[in-house]
């Protein structure tokens, strides 16, 4: 449990490079699977599923409101699940992809909440009664506790809950899930190549 929480702890500090701090693309997938991969003592399928989800996700763009699957959260989790848990690379891997969309989501609520936060100490803030370093650092704080708290939680219950469920999963769902996690990349290359394919103009 404490190495899981370990594992957490870094891969929240990754997760923090997309958007909050830095921004040096250590939180790509393809850069979070080999790097956890490595350190989890399987460095190729790290980097298969870092790279497959890198792929996946090629075609989602963080445009307007819209919070975009965290590609760290879901290379890393599958990596993690893959380690803790011993469960196959083609199932960690939609593990982690569905552990990326539900964090979009819970990330535009922390989004949405930052922003009303702030909003009540912009008064504060003009008359000099309250420091913006002081928000701006529990802002990534209260970030990075809530990356911390989700992949903490989110391998301590999923990983189990696949475990059992594979337990009795049929072969043939199982055949389903190894040829659906190759078909993976080629689906987001696809839908890349035909974001920038040029258009026909309408007559």
């Amino acid at each position: 449990m404490i190495e899981i929480f370990l594992f957490s702890a870094l891969l929240a500090l990754f997760e923090m490079d997309t958007t909050y701090v830095g921004q040096f693309l250590i939180s790509r997938a393809s850069v979070v699977g080999g790097v956890f991969g490595f350190l989890t003592g399987n460095l190729f399928f790290g980097l298969q599923i870092g790279i497959f989800t890198e792929l996946l996700f090629a075609d989602y763009n963080p445009i307007g409101g819209a919070v975009p699957p965290s590609g760290a959260l879901s290379a890393g989790i599958a990596v993690l699940t893959m380690h803790f848990f011993g469960v196959d690379a083609y199932i960690a891997f939609f593990a982690g992809v569905l552990s990326g969309f539900i964090f979009s989501f819970i990330d535009k609520n922390i989004r949405r909440l930052k922003s009303e936060i702030q909003q009540k100490f912009h008064a504060k803030i003009i008359n000099g009664t309250f420091a913006p370093k002081q928000i701006i650092a529990s802002g990534l704080f209260f970030q990075y506790c809530c990356a911390l708290t989700f992949v903490f939680v989110i391998i301590t219950l999923l990983g189990p809950f696949i475990v059992l469920a594979l337990a009795s999963a049929p072969q043939k769902l199982l055949s389903a899930f190894a040829f659906s996690y190759f078909m993976a990349p080629w689906i987001g290359l696809v839908s890349l190549f035909m974001s920038f394919s040029p258009k026909q103009e309408a007559d």
